[in-house]
């Protein structure tokens, strides 16, 4: 009986031990949950602001630069045709040596900047995810945003406009360039005036504002190179997103706009880069090949047909 009475004490010990019949805790049983979201994933989610506000200590990256204001109007999904730009691929590999020709076309992008509202951002995602195997408009920087910049906020048309965040505040265009001092400036911008501004906007209206922006932005850096980047067109549909407050937005008013806009520039003697021109289909709109998101927003094949046509503009200017 003592001998039985010991074993029994030592089971019981043991069972003690293991927690409750030898069952793990519930702890040890659940792993921890994570909802960290990475900058890859965040794009795919169309988040309000896809690049990573700099620190005021850092000095400007490409990814540095962002927007700031009112609430997001366009949104761009990522193209679920092709690989998002800015994810990583294990298959690619190291950057390969370049000819002295491609690093001198390179070395022409080093010191620009691109500024432009959503349609420039599906461009740079581009740019960054090639940038990741092999060299991509030299060291150029990108001023972007999914929220909505018009050419109204820029010269400061709109009461309650969108201002860039740049070293962790908000500033005008101006006091950004002036801060960077970049070599040559290559606009896009002009779409969100014709589309989510005003319910009947005139196409020369808004030219005019890209002319006084153009000026300002000279006036700062009369040294610099300002080039104009024409607007894409839609696909060719009368479907709107809701925040298009000109429900009458169509390929007739981008084109007219286009063509406005190469006239001032004519006029002011401000070089053209006419992606319009490349992106259109016969019937003047964009294919739904070089769309992401049945609207006007590019994907990695339409951002390919700016970027060549950018290469293509370098080597000219360098002549």
């Amino acid at each position: 009986m003592k001998y039985l009475a010991a074993l029994m004490v030592l089971c019981a010990m043991a069972l003690s031990l293991s927690g409750c019949n030898g069952t793990p805790s519930v702890e040890s049983q659940t792993p921890p949950q994570f909802s960290q979201m990475d900058e890859t994933s965040s794009r795919a989610e169309g988040g309000a602001s896809l690049s990573q506000e700099m620190d005021s200590s850092s000095a400007p990256d490409a990814s540095d630069l962002v927007a700031s204001g009112q609430s997001e109007q366009a949104q761009q999904p990522s193209d679920p045709s092709q690989p998002d730009a800015g994810s990583a691929d294990s298959s690619k590999q190291p950057p390969q040596k370049q000819s002295a020709a491609a690093a001198s076309v390179e070395a022409y992008f080093d010191n620009t900047l691109f500024v432009g509202d959503s349609i420039m951002e599906g461009i740079r995602q581009y740019v960054m995810g090639q940038r990741e195997s092999n060299a991509c408009l030299g060291e150029a920087k990108f001023l972007t945003t999914t929220i909505g910049i018009s050419l109204a906020d820029l010269v400061g048309e709109r009461e309650a406009g969108i201002a860039y965040s740049y070293k962790g505040s908000e500033m005008s265009l101006e006091e950004i360039v002036t801060d960077m001092k970049p070599q040559r400036i290559f606009l896009l911008l002009g779409l969100n005036d014709l589309s989510t501004v005003e319910k009947e906007p005139s196409s020369q209206a808004v030219v005019d504002r890209y002319a006084r922006l153009i000026q300002n932005l000279k006036a700062c850096l009369p040294d610099a190179q300002v080039v104009v980047i024409t607007n894409p067109p839609k696909i060719n549909s009368s479907w709107l997103p809701d925040y298009a407050i000109n429900r009458s937005f169509n390929n007739q008013l981008i084109g007219e706009f286009c063509d406005g806009l190469k006239a001032m520039c004519q006029t002011e003697n401000v070089p053209v880069l006419d992606a319009h021109g490349l992106l259109e289909d016969e019937s003047g709109a964009l294919p739904e090949a070089f769309c992401r998101d049945g609207y006007v927003h590019l994907n990695n094949a339409g951002s390919k047909i700016v970027v060549d046509a950018l290469y293509d503009f370098a080597r000219e200017q360098s002549m």
